[in-house]
Order: structure tokens, then sequence, then C-alpha cells
């Protein structure tokens, strides 16, 4: 982001924002970390880098000294420590417990029998001994059971979230339900997961609109800089750019951390703010980012929802399916894109970034994915290209966009295998971001905080993916060459992400029991007290910061999410080899049913805002296999048993609901969750006939 402000140009104030108050906070902050030379002399310093001004005038070497943790900066130090002996644990992990290594478990092999899937009832999505007729009596033989699907090519990868639909047990219910979708999963077998694509390309075949635009008016200001290319929008006044701003970097730069706030309600706000917008003009283009997204950030809280042919409300609100809110910002910036689209800078990938975010509110998930690809490969450039000192300001920021690259590239990967840009080789060069320059609110730390331990968990997922579902002799979800769950591996993880989830700081943390403190959260700001997460549908009171519930929310459903893909392997035990199962593996295979319950993310108010919710199209591929996974605790005996025993039947229901719900709502704009309501819609028809009749 440019240094460039107006007043260093001696150019005006923007409307009822003095330079004066900014100069004012810049001057509190002065000699924060006074040099070498100016401690020695007892002299104000300017703090200025790498030479401070009094060091300039005099020649003298300016060294500054490594700075003193606060007691703010302790938790920091904490979770950095303990994100490094996680990772240091689940690289061995991934190195020593390979499936080359032999430390899977073998089990003997059986065919699964087969066994209508019963009806289920709004009152108990479980159902009596003798309606379950599966499981009853123990296979005869013990030969190995058949895809129904065939072979899969050795280049067909298919993705965690997507084998459940090709587990054999599941594939024979659906035909029994008279699911037609055969030809479709055929397709998936051979094509593996990036057969999804094709759905996402039919629901958005054309780009964003271009035809809505904000009127401009020359620059008034002569004085400005370039002022004859620089236009002002007398549509979007000062107070108004402050509003967008300020929402944005209450919501989406905490769940991507792309840019610095102070820097920019400091620095670039006030230019263009008081210059007007230019083409080809780096502050310019963030700026109309940020108003977009901010925009978006606004009307998808308070606006209206958009019509979603249901008997409940959308939780994606503001403008329609194929005109978001902000879209006439959003052109603004995408037409001045193009003057620096093949720059290579911190700035370029930063504008890249925001547009990805801004495509993935819409639920382009391709888009998203393109721009966010762009975005890692102008980052690879820039590292190749610069020497980064990672303890300065700069290189902090670097840091927070390199591991925003990361995290995007490794969620796409894991869900939709998209290929990988090479970006993540570079994990073990790039620190994790930790520091807090400057004077910094209790939300910017609990931010940090958040982010730092998302790449933790999500190294821990990697690790998961890795050795239970990504190697090349995995078999602990296939038929072919079926050797059973790695146990003692997934033991391992599992006790590396409880250990991970103790290390969490005190604002993060969270308590199953008992159950009804599960959903609460505490607010930055005391004075809101303790909040809740709750399947009703709530609204957020107009002008009040949205704050970090979507983050919280994102940071409990991915530990869920975590605990669910490491026991599912005990679950496909249990449905396709139930004569053999232990009773740690129906311990462990109800432990993941549970893991599916009451997401945080499905709940309000993340629910209500799905414009906002991080990953959109994540969520869409796993909740499509956990529904699948619910669906037939109703027709495995061990299964049902399991339920009875652990479950809360209440929370059972409220799940499945939600979680329909949920995708119900965003087919209007995502593709993936438009086809899979042909196989939802037959399966849960008896129990939501009003989502039914309102089916597309």
């Amino acid at each position: 982001m440019s240094v460039f402000s107006p007043q260093a140009a001696g150019g005006p104030s923007p409307p009822d924002q003095p330079f004066e108050g900014s100069l004012r906070r810049e001057r509190a902050s002065i000699a924060a970390q006074a040099c070498e030379t100016c401690r020695a002399r007892k002299s104000k310093c300017d703090e200025r880098r790498p030479k401070c001004g009094l060091c300039q005038r005099v020649g003298a070497d300016c060294r500054y000294r490594e700075p003193q943790p606060t007691k703010k900066d302790k938790t920091m130090v904490f979770m950095l420590d303990a994100l490094q002996r996680i990772e240091a644990k689940v690289d061995q992990i991934g190195k020593a417990a390979t499936p080359e290594t032999g430390a899977y478990e073998s089990s003997l092999y059986t065919t699964p029998p087969s066994g209508r899937l019963p009806s289920i009832g709004s009152a108990s999505m479980l159902v009596q001994d003798q309606t379950v007729r599966d499981q009853e009596h123990p296979p005869l033989q013990q030969s190995q059971p058949q895809s129904p699907l065939g072979h899969r090519p050795p280049d067909a990868q298919i993705s965690s979230s997507h084998k459940v639909l090709l587990w054999p047990f599941i594939h024979a219910r659906l035909a029994e339900f008279d699911v037609d979708v055969a030809e479709d999963l055929q397709a998936l077998t051979q094509e593996g997961t990036p057969w999804f694509l094709h759905h996402e390309l039919r629901k958005h075949p054309d780009p964003l609109p271009a035809d809505v635009r904000l009127e401009a008016e020359p620059v008034p200001n002569l004085l400005a800089p370039d002022a004859a290319n620089r236009v002002r929008f007398p549509n979007l006044t000062y107070e108004e750019m402050k509003t967008y701003a300020t929402h944005y970097f209450n919501t989406f730069n905490v769940l991507y951390l792309i840019l610095d706030r102070q820097s920019f309600m400091d620095v670039v706000l006030p230019k263009v703010a008081g210059y007007g917008f230019g083409d080809g003009d780096y502050d310019s283009i963030i700026s109309l980012l940020v108003f977009a997204l901010g925009k978006v950030a606004l009307d998808g809280t308070q606006s209206a929802p958009v019509d979603n042919g249901l008997p409940f409300e959308s939780g994606v609100r503001g403008g329609t399916p194929d005109r978001p809110p902000g879209l006439d910002i959003f052109n603004e910036a995408r037409r001045r894109y193009g003057f620096v689209a093949n720059q290579c800078s911190v700035e370029t990938i930063q504008i890249m970034l925001l547009l990805a975010v801004y495509y993935e509110s819409c639920g382009r998930h391709l888009d998203f994915w393109r721009a966010s690809r762009a975005a890692s490969t102008g980052f690879q450039i820039l590292i190749r290209s610069s020497q980064i000192e990672w303890f300065t300001e700069k290189g902090n920021l670097v840091k927070r966009l390199y591991w925003t690259c990361n995290s995007i590239e490794h969620w796409y990967h894991y869900d939709l295998d998209l290929p990988w840009t090479g970006v993540c080789d570079h994990e073990d060069e790039i620190p994790p971001p930790g520091e807090l320059l400057g004077q910094r609110t209790e939300e910017d730390q609990q931010t940090v905080m958040y982010f730092l331990a998302m790449i933790a968990l999500r190294r821990l997922v990697t690790c998961v993916h890795k050795v239970i579902f990504d190697a090349s002799k995995a078999t602990s979800e296939i038929p072919e060459g079926y050797d059973g769950p790695p146990t003692h591996v997934i033991r391992e993880l599992s006790r590396q992400l409880e250990s991970w989830r103790s290390m969490l700081p005190p604002s993060l943390q969270w308590v199953d029991e008992p159950s009804e403190c599960r959903f609460n959260y505490s607010d930055p700001d005391s004075s809101k007290g303790t909040r809740s997460f709750t399947p009703n549908s709530t609204r957020t009171p107009p002008g009040e910061p949205i704050s970090l519930d979507l983050a919280i929310a994102h940071l409990r459903s991915r530990y869920y999410y975590t605990r669910f893909i490491l026991y599912r392997p005990f679950v496909y035990k249990v449905l396709h080899w139930p004569a053999l199962t232990t009773n740690e593996d129906r311990q462990l295979a109800g432990l993941c049913i549970k893991s599916t319950l009451m997401w945080p993310i499905a709940l309000a108010p993340p629910k209500d805002r799905k414009r906002l919710v991080p990953y959109l199209f994540v969520w869409t591929q796993n909740f499509i296999s956990i529904l699948l996974v619910l669906r037939v605790t109703t027709v495995s005996s061990i299964l049902a048993d399991i339920c009875r025993r652990t479950i809360d039947n209440t929370e059972l229901m409220l799940t499945v609901q939600c979680l329909l719900e949920w995708l119900a709502d965003v087919r209007t704009i995502d593709g993936t969750a438009m086809w899979s309501w042909k196989i939802l819609d037959p399966l849960f028809r008896d129990i939501f006939p009003h989502m039914s009749a309102a089916n597309s």
C-alpha cells in the first residue's frame, strides 16, 4: 500500500476529517522505540527506517533494539510457541506414519449386506430395532465388497468430502430410494472431484454485470497530483467511505488478513477522500474494493434477503443473486485494475485477494479461485525477487498476505481438488504473522490470535488428508484393498487436535459440557457480555460492528470438521464390515457422528449473513457428506444403537434441519448445492416437505 498521503503534499483535508487528527495520533506513538543514538543523546526519535532523522543528519549508524513484548504480546508469543510445537509433531506424523510404513491396521474383508432405507419422521431421526434390517445377520463370506461404479482411474482424484457419495453402502441406498444420480456418480468416478466444476460454470456462465457504475465528476482540487486524471464520486460521500471501511475491517479483514487497518484509515482513506480516484493508482483500486466489500458486509447483514422461494428467509442478503451489493463500486475498481494487472507488488497481491473475496461473497467460487491463484502466483515472484525484512511493518504485512494465500489454496485443493500454484512450498521459509506494530485495539490482537490458531489447525488438517485420504495406498474408505482405519495414526492425530484446542488463548476457548455452554462466545466489547450461536435467525442491530462472531464460528466449525473426517473411517467400517467392528470402532464412529452436530457456522448469526461466511464453497461440499452420514444412521443397526446411546436426538434433528435449510438457501448462488438437491430432496422430503415443494 502506498505511503503517499495528502498532508505530505500539502493537499486539503477531506470533509469532516482534518489531517491534524491523524498527525496527533501519529505523534502520540513516536519514540515508542527510540534508536540507540537518540537514546544516548536523550533526543526524540522519529523512528524512521532504515535511518531516523537525527542519524541521517549526523551520519551515525541507526540501530534499534529488539522490541520487548508487552503484557498483551505475551499471549501472542505463547501462541506462536504452541504453533511451532504442534507443527513439529504433525510433521513427524506425516513422515513416520504413512501407509507405506505399515502403521495401518489390517482387517479382514466382508461383504456388507443390503437393506432398504427406512423413512424418518419429524418426531425422531432414529427408528426401532425391528425396522432396521441391514445388519441383523452377520455376513457368511469374507470377500471384498465391490463398488457398483467400478474401478476409479488412477488419475481421478476425489476429495474427502465427495468420497462419501461413492461409498458402496450409500450408493446402494440411493439406488433403492429411486435417487436418479447413477450417471452423475459414474462421471464423478471417472473424472474425480473436478466434475463438480461443471455445475459451478453452468451456475455462473457470464461475468458480473458491467452496466452499473458510479456517477463520476472531475476533482475540483487542482493541487491534487495528476488532478486531470482523477475523479470523485458525488454519490460516495466521505461518511459512506468511512462507514464501508469500518464494516470491511470488522468482518472480511478479520477472516482474510489482507490490509492493515491503521494504515488504511490514517493514510489511504484521507488520500482518496481529498484527492479523488485515479487510473492505475493502487490506493484508488484498493479503496474501491474495500468500500465494495464494506457495502457487502453492511447490506449482507441489514438488507432484505433475496427471494429463495422457501418458507424461511434467505441468509443471502442484499442485492440479487446476479447483482450483489456494492457492484457499482466494484465495477469502478475492476475498470482501473487493468492498468496495474501485470505488476508484481504487495499492492497487486492485495488487490487480487480483495477481488477474490468479493467474488466469494457472490457465490462465484471459480472466480474466487482464479483471483486468489493470481495473487499466489504473484507472491512467488515477489518473494523470489525481493529481500523481505520480516520483522518490519512491510514484512509483517507480507507474512499476512502469504498465509492468507496459503489457506485459500489449501482449502480449495482439499474440497475441489484444484491444482497447487507452488505458494505452499514456502511454508518453512515464511514465519507466521505475530507482530502488532504501533497502537492496536483488543479486536486487532484477537484477529491475529484467530489467524494463528487457524494456521495451526490447517497444518493438522493437511496431515489428516495426506495420511488418511490422499496417500497413494490409503484405503481407509475405499473397498479395493481395504485394510481398515489407521487406528494408531488416528489416535495420535486426535491427541494433537485436542492439544491444539487446549492451547487456544482464553478468548477463543470454549467447552462442550454442559451442552448449553457449547454455543457461547464472548464479544471483545465486554459491555455486550456473552452471546450464543443459535438455530433461530437473529438480526444484528443497525450500526453495530459485526466483530469476531464469524471468525469464532469458523474456528470452532473447522475443529469439528477435523474431528469428523478424522473419525469418519470408523463409520465406513461400521457400515461395510459390521460383524468385525470392535467396541473401540463403535465408540469412535459415535464420536464422528457427534462431531457433525450443530456446527456454529450453520447457526445464527453466521447463517443469516451468508455473504460474509468465509470459504462459502467449503460448507456446501461438507454439508452434503454429513447429511448422507446422518441419514444412514436410520439404516445401520449399529449406528442406530450408537446414536440412541450417545447422541442427543433433538440436536441431531436440528442439525439436519439447519444443514438442509443451508443447502436449499444457497442454491440461488451455488451450483454444487443446486445439484445436491436432487439427492437430498428424495431422502428428506418426508421430514421437510415444505422445502421439497419449493424444489427447483
